[in-house]
């Protein structure tokens, strides 16, 4: 059985929130098997494996030219509003920016927010947010909570999510080799993104039995802690990995010093073997194994496999369900480039 289906919304977690079940769709396929040339294979290979040696520089993004552009670089916002208070860009919308990020206040542990509450989780007055709840409600993105000053989302936001989730032309490629595993391992297989400090799930398969660990696409785990957060930490450009390493040991400053050991073993593990692992260590008693992908059009892709350790203890991950996690992302690999 597939857990999957389209992600509506933005950002993922609104869809989260919005559409507390995914649509359980009956999906089978028979996986392309194709033989890459040595060459391709190793060009495959190298861009999924991180550099470890090449000098870090400042991870940034540059503003396209134009007219009207002062063509400076912009450094990427993990929290926009706070991080541009003191910034002078004359390029970046501070009211669009706001209204984006009041959209992420609401997720599915806290579904109904009022004024009050969105100006304490985003440090912005109360009259500012006053504004923007009122200019989101017009446009269809909020509606009042019915009996309740409180607002959640509302139906606006669905077509933002639908568009990117229905071109992203992978999914169709990458589920039977997941559906596959899963039902081998008899536990959930997913493929998932960065989102800031998070990884987002962009899809799901559930094992044909599994009963348990059922996360829905629009899911989120922490980056620093997850398999899927480590493997796509690994196989960052050094200069993006140095950016997000620096932006977690400042959020996380009294558990860096344990977070950095979990990571450079993880580290260590993708750089001799192509995948690293979460033992018990973003979840108790819940272990996964995690390999990445670099998509010539979604860029960097992670895939896991996991499930509580009673199900997957560390030997069986480790021995037998981890090489074949990793011929999967390599069969996904070979089929992105046949024509």
């Amino acid at each position: 059985m597939i857990n999957s289906g389209f992600l509506y919304g933005i950002p993922y977690a609104i869809n989260a929130t919005y559409l507390t079940e995914s649509f359980l769709t009956a999906i089978r396929g028979t996986a392309i098997e194709s033989i890459l040339s040595s060459e391709q294979y190793q060009f495959l290979n190298d861009q999924t494996r991180p550099n470890l040696t090449e000098t870090n520089k400042s991870y940034m993004t540059t503003t396209p030219s134009n007219d009207d552009s002062d063509n400076t670089a912009h450094v990427e916002l993990l929290e926009p509003i706070a991080e541009m208070r003191d910034r002078n860009d004359r390029q970046f919308v501070t009211a669009l920016a706001r209204g984006l990020e009041l959209l992420r206040c609401f997720t599915p542990q806290r579904p109904y927010l009022g004024n009050q509450d969105l100006s304490q989780m985003t440090g912005l007055p109360k009259g500012t947010i006053t504004r923007l709840t009122y200019t989101l409600v017009k446009l269809g993105y909020l509606k009042q909570s019915t009996n309740s000053s409180k607002y959640q989302l509302s139906t606006g936001i669905l077509a933002f999510g639908y568009t990117m989730m229905a071109n992203m032309s992978i999914s169709s490629l990458v589920t039977p080799y997941m559906e596959d595993l899963a039902d081998y391992a008899n536990s959930a297989v997913a493929m998932a993104t960065r989102d800031r400090l998070m990884m987002v799930y962009l899809n799901v398969v559930q094992g044909k039995d599994t009963t348990t660990m059922r996360r829905n696409v629009g899911s989120y785990l922490p980056i620093h802690l997850s398999s899927m957060g480590r493997a796509c930490l690994a196989s960052m450009a050094p200069a993006e990995q140095e950016f997000i390493l620096e932006a977690i040991r400042s959020k996380y400053k009294d558990d860096w010093l344990k977070i950095r050991r979990g990571l450079d073993k993880a580290f260590r593990d993708y750089e001799d073997y192509g995948y690293c692992f979460s033992i018990s260590e973003w979840q108790k008693d819940v272990n996964a194994v995690a390999t990445a992908l670099m998509h010539p059009t979604e860029g960097l892709l992670t895939f896991n496999c996991g499930a509580p350790s009673f199900m997957l203890s560390r030997t069986k991950l480790e021995e037998d369900i981890a090489p074949r996690l990793l011929h999967m992302k390599n069969n996904i690999a070979s089929n992105l480039y046949i024509s």
